[in-house]
């Protein structure tokens, strides 16, 4: 009857009232399927997600960074195009602040308060938590003026056999674009057109045909601060970010104007998708990889000089595809595509590139720094399944070293017999970048440590000048998931996405030094699978400067979980000389999604626990962040001084924490060293302000009073 359609309507309407939500009403199907739409799209529209901030480093004081943050933006969609941005904001007295020196962060939230400007706003109302509003998005150049870059040929991208403009439309055909000519579809000039920004299809409803303001997300990918010193002493700021809508775009840090933008030629097909922007169940990928910076200044004089110093950027597709792709950006206004590389046994391209000097003795070598990109194998999708894989991965299981002036591969880890170092046993993919270190101080890496898939970590001992046959030894140092385990089960199936945190500590109880080589485990590619039991773990490598031989490898006493102290509910627990380390067991839903810190001898990681039904593990506000700070040495919360340590196992593992107010899956923890506020300040007026903890735009302060100092000297007689 009206009546109960009216109590039930009030009902409805005061409930959610109440509750700080919303009502619909259905009466069918149909009108059931729209209501519960309209409820995730009105979700989508009203939350904001971020990646790490990129940060320059003072081009000046290498141990200091410049005050500026650049952080990509991006909102989730139920349509192929996800809306992206990027904001720029300022670290003042331990907190980020916008354009009006406010502080940018609410408190309640851990995302940008709406009443925040960010600096290259042009807008006269504030930006806020909007990520179609400010930012690059907003201000990119007028369509008939953009750079848009492809490559129909290597090398130079402004020649104009690269550009991406119907002036060019010799270069390219259908095909390239996925076009067939069928009712409906663009013509490749529109296409074009729309690429560039112009409202081809006339978004907003008006007779004018101008610019289409938009940018794809950074969901994975985080974006790179570049400074561009010169002989001067003044400098440049260029920001280099990739987008799903398969950009990858330099803009000017200072004014926030898009500079050029770059398309592979292999995602040119992509754009008719987002063109048609429907409705999608999967996500679209294009450049979702980090974009990895590598900055020589080759003549140490503190200036970037075309022809005599160089400034490259590496990134991979990872979601997106399998390559790797190497720009030469010295001159940051003309891009130059040194190489694309992908291989056989590789798989999807997640792998974090690490840049090294390492002495290979082989007529492939070319760079004259002996400088090379080692890589993991990448990704297998066989890991989308849930369980331990009945057989080996069929992609990724490997670790590479490539030449960073050709990309081509200088030596391979593999199970396989035609590797340089054939490893029956490595079986996994490996996703994560791999940790390179220089223990000696010779500028050459001689270690490595790797995780992969089945919850193995790897060490790797590098001697140089040695030939690819004779240049690594290695093995697993640690076994923590299903991997080596008879029949695991499903709490067992702990997986390593992440990178190992190496830090040398000395354990002052037994006054020795170790190597701690810490991870959590957490399925990366189904954040709300709940079927393994996760951990935080920290093995001590004893072997601190030794390198093993091979035969020692083969012999190694791998580190089983069982071997390990659970300091879960503990304080003070004593690792014996003998011990292996320790685990912290986390919560039933809880897992790591991010690398972890090691910084002034604690442990600084972040779990992520879904909530619960949550339907996208993407979204902010659908999940719980915590932050663990805790002793490398033994696990042990951090108390402040004067203190009272707890001794109920609850309170002692609620000490460990911070609960972040972010939702989502939030960002690896990074630890900034601001300079002084004046530029121009002298003596001391110039000590810098202490260090801060960010954790996307959730800062914190670490308690690092060791503050970095400039310090110089003369040093002679040394080649």
């Amino acid at each position: 009857s009206d009546d109960l359609e009216a109590e039930t309507t009030q009902l409805l309407k005061s409930t959610a009232e109440k509750s700080g939500g919303e009502y619909h009403l259905a009466s069918d199907v149909s009108s059931l399927t729209k209501a519960l739409t309209d409820i995730v799209t009105n979700i989508f529209d009203r939350d904001i997600s971020f990646t790490a901030p990129a940060i320059a480093v003072n081009a000046f004081n290498r141990t200091q960074h410049l005050n500026d943050l650049y952080v990509s933006v991006f909102r989730a969609a139920d349509q192929v195009h996800w809306p992206g941005n990027i904001k720029k904001y300022t670290i003042a007295e331990g907190e980020v602040r916008d354009k009006n020196d406010l502080n940018a962060v609410d408190p309640d939230t851990g995302f940008f308060a709406d009443s925040s400007t960010n600096f290259w706003s042009t807008e006269s109302t504030p930006d806020g938590t909007d990520v179609n509003r400010g930012g690059v998005a907003n201000i990119l150049p007028d369509h008939d003026r953009r750079n848009l870059y492809t490559n129909i040929t290597m090398g130079d991208l402004t020649r104009a056999s690269n550009a991406l403009s119907t002036l060019n439309l010799a270069s390219f055909t259908m095909a390239d674009f996925a076009l067939s000519g069928a009712e409906g579809e663009p013509d490749l000039e529109d296409l074009i057109d729309w690429a560039r920004g112009k409202d081809v299809k006339d978004a907003d409803n008006d007779p004018l045909t101008e610019n289409r303001y938009a940018m794809g997300d950074t969901l994975h990918s985080q974006p790179a601060a570049v400074v561009y010193g010169d002989t001067s002493g003044g400098y440049r700021t260029v920001i280099y970010t990739a987008t799903n809508d398969g950009y990858l775009h330099a803009v000017d840090a200072k004014t926030g104007v898009e500079m050029w933008s770059f398309v592979p030629r292999e995602l040119l097909p992509n754009l008719k998708e987002f063109y048609f922007d429907e409705n999608a169940d999967f996500k679209t990928y294009g450049l979702d990889g980090d974009i990895v910076p590598i900055i020589g200044d080759l003549n140490n004089d503190g200036a970037i000089e075309v022809g005599t110093d160089l400034v490259y950027l590496v990134f991979g597709m990872r979601r997106g595809g399998d390559n790797y792709y190497m720009l030469d950006v010295t001159n940051s206004e003309e891009p130059h595509l040194k190489w694309i590389k992908t291989f056989p046994e590789s798989g999807q391209s997640w792998s974090r590139p690490t840049a090294a000097k390492i002495k290979i003795n082989s007529a492939a070598v070319v760079s004259p720094q002996q400088a090379v990109l080692v890589i993991g194998g990448g990704y297998d999708t066989t890991h989308d399944s849930p369980g331990h894989p009945s057989g080996p991965d069929l992609e990724g299981a490997g670790i590479y070293m490539l030449d960073l002036e050709t990309g081509d591969q200088l030596w391979r880890v593999g199970a396989d017999s035609f590797a340089n170092l054939t490893l029956p046993s490595m079986t996994r993919a490996i996703p994560a970048q791999i940790r390179v270190v220089d223990m000696n101080g010779d500028t050459f890496a001689d270690r490595m440590y790797a995780a992969d898939l089945g919850g193995q970590l790897w060490r790797f001992d590098i001697t140089n000048g040695q030939t690819p046959a004779n240049l690594v030894a290695g093995g697993v140092i640690a076994q923590l998931g299903a991997e080596g385990m008879s029949s695991p089960g499903p709490e067992d199936t702990r997986r390593l996405y992440t990178t190992p945190d190496v830090a040398l500590f000395n354990d002052r109880g037994q006054d020795r030094r170790y190597l701690s080589v810490s991870i959590g485990s957490g399925y990366r590619a189904h954040p709300l699978d709940n079927s393994a039991q996760d951990r935080f773990f920290s093995v001590r490598d004893k072997d601190v400067f030794n390198a093993l031989t091979q035969a020692q490898y083969n012999v190694y006493p791998i580190v089983k979980d069982a071997d390990l102290i659970e300091v879960s509910g503990q304080y003070g627990t004593a690792i014996p000389a003998n011990g292996r380390g320790w685990k912290l067991t986390l919560g039933p839903s809880e897992k790591v999604l991010s690398d972890s810190r090691t910084f002034d001898d604690n442990i600084y990681f972040v779990t992520m626990e879904p909530a619960v039904n949550a339907a996208d593990p993407c979204q902010a506000g659908v999940s719980i962040n915590r932050l663990y700070r805790v002793s490398v040495q033994n696990g042990d919360p951090v108390i402040d001084y004067g203190s009272p340590i707890p001794v109920d196992p609850v309170a002692i593992d609620e000490a460990r924490v911070t609960k972040l107010e972010q939702g989502g899956i939030a960002p690896v923890p990074v630890f900034l060293f601001p300079s002084p506020a004046d530029p121009n300040c002298t003596g001391n007026d110039c000590k810098p302000p202490p260090p801060i903890g960010c954790v996307g735009v959730e800062c914190f302060d670490p308690e690092f009073e060791n503050a970095p100092r400039r310090t110089l000297w003369v040093q002679d007689g040394v080649e």
